[in-house]
């Protein structure tokens, strides 16, 4: 059984006690707000961790699009170079 202890200006010298249904309800209540309050915190977390891998992707993306178009435009240079059509 959960025992308060007296304010010091009660002026009273036993501890006031709570009754048992009370602190099963009160406990029931704790931990179906702590269930609560760790569901709406993993949902709150959901549209952060996609925003975080969306744009990691477009980064990705971006890296991969630039060292392909280098890659193209050093292809186009040595065909340039090759080709007899542009030999003088």
């Amino acid at each position: 059984m959960l025992k308060i202890l007296p304010s010091p200006r009660s002026g009273q010298d036993r501890p006031a006690r709570i009754r048992p249904l009370i602190a099963t309800l009160a406990l029931v209540c704790t931990a179906v707000g702590a269930l609560v309050l760790l569901g709406f915190t993993t949902l709150a977390l959901v549209p952060l961790l996609l925003a975080v891998g969306v744009v990691a992707a477009w980064v990705l993306a971006l890296v991969l699009f630039g060292w392909a178009g280098i890659e193209g435009l050093a292809a186009l240079e040595r065909w340039l170079e090759s080709d007899s059509r542009f030999q003088r």
